[in-house]
């Protein structure tokens, strides 16, 4: 009896100072089950890239994801003339946490979280095989951060920028039909001092405006140029008078790509996107004065997207706006001019914004600046 007690206690003796393998490795398989991408990953940040699209060369995607799980999605579809759509929400996280699934404002996309981007995935949260290359959105900057437009900085963001306007809805968010400018017309609002000037519908409209202590925008009395257009273009100017004639609050998202979104009283929004001014990217700029040639001509080096050249010479004016001097050289320009489309047969004379281009040792004379419109002084059909 002696002999087996003993035995018994040497072998739980011995299992005791044994390895608990299958204990142990489901201890580590717990450990590295809890390293996910949730947990693991800067991933909040904004990420962009060109989706796949079944009736069009893509879609433009760029999806800002904040720590908070809310996104902002907006999407340009490639050669379709449909506007911009912008869509605002809550995301959640897959059990495993190395997913997410935006909600139905966005159609319940879902994506897989990687180290600086994300892959869309099918329906079922799975791969979508060989195409999933073509699905990637690459990270390009940290999530947007709320700031007030009061707030030291906040300013100079709406004067440094652009804004285009991407979607307009009211408060039940339905789009504002009456806001729709027509194909090939995108509002553009620019902030100067205590000015905004809005342009790409029918006519520019323009005047005073301020920021109260609230954060509200208050625009005094818009004015507006007298050019006569299709009805939908003149009927959405002044619908964006209209709106803009009540406050609106302002809420100011900085991040790589700037976000602004305009909210009246009864929750009707305006949301534009913010694009770095010619001012803001290249300095002050000199005023000139070019007449454009009703043709193109054939150039060694035209501008991207184009085969020939605008050609163009300098014109002088006085303080009176009065011709002087001489004409310069007729010349081709090899860079376009912002803002401005050529028409065959039109010549015209432009006050231009002309910008010293940094960074561009080697490049030709012509290459060295960029050009942007500021007025058509004037214009006329030439006959061939």
């Amino acid at each position: 009896m002696r002999t087996a007690a003993l035995l018994l206690a040497m072998a739980a003796t011995l299992g005791a100072c044994m390895p608990r393998q299958g204990v142990d490795q489901q201890a580590t398989n717990r450990s590295i089950d809890l390293h996910t991408s949730r947990n693991s990953l800067d991933w909040a940040g904004t990420y962009e890239g060109v989706l796949p699209c079944a009736d069009c060369p893509g879609i433009r995607t760029t999806l800002t994801l904040r720590s908070d799980d809310s996104f902002e999605l907006s999407s340009v579809y490639l050669e379709r003339q449909v506007p911009p759509r912008t869509e605002r929400g809550q995301f959640t996280w897959a059990a495993g946490g190395n997913a997410i699934t935006l909600d139905a404002r966005a159609g319940g996309q879902q994506f897989a979280v990687g180290e600086g981007s994300l892959t869309q995935l099918d329906m079922n949260g799975a791969p979508s095989g060989p195409s999933s290359a073509n699905r990637v959105l690459k990270r390009v900057g940290p999530a947007a951060t709320a700031t007030s437009p009061a707030e030291p900085g906040a300013q100079g963001v709406l004067q440094a920028h652009r804004w285009t306007l991407e979607s307009a809805v009211d408060g039940q968010g339905r789009r504002i039909e009456r806001l729709q400018a027509g194909a090939g017309r995108t509002y553009v609002f620019t902030f100067a001092q205590t000015r905004i000037n809005i342009e790409g519908g029918c006519n520019r409209l323009f005047g005073p405006f301020q920021i109260d202590a609230d954060g509200r925008l208050k625009v005094d009395r818009l004015a507006s140029t007298m050019m006569a257009c299709e009805p939908a273009a003149m009927q959405a100017d002044s619908a964006l008078s209209d709106l803009l004639a009540q406050p609106m609050k302002v809420d100011l998202a900085t991040a790589a790509r700037p976000a602004l979104r305009l909210v009246s009283a009864t929750g009707e929004t305006l949301v534009l996107s913010g694009q770095l001014t010619p001012e803001a990217r290249y300095g002050a700029p000199t005023l000139v004065f070019l007449e454009v040639a009703a043709q193109p001509v054939e150039c060694s080096r035209p501008p991207a997207g184009s085969t020939k050249c605008l050609q163009v010479r300098e014109r002088r004016y006085d303080d009176q706006d009065l011709v002087v001097g001489t004409p310069g050289p007729w010349l081709p320009l090899q860079e376009s001019i912002e803002g401005f489309t050529h028409q065959a047969g039109v010549r015209s004379v432009l006050r231009v914004k002309r910008f010293q281009r940094s960074g561009a040792a080697g490049a030709g004379a012509g290459q060295s600046f960029v050009y942007v419109l500021d007025l058509i002084v004037e214009s006329e059909l030439v006959k061939p």
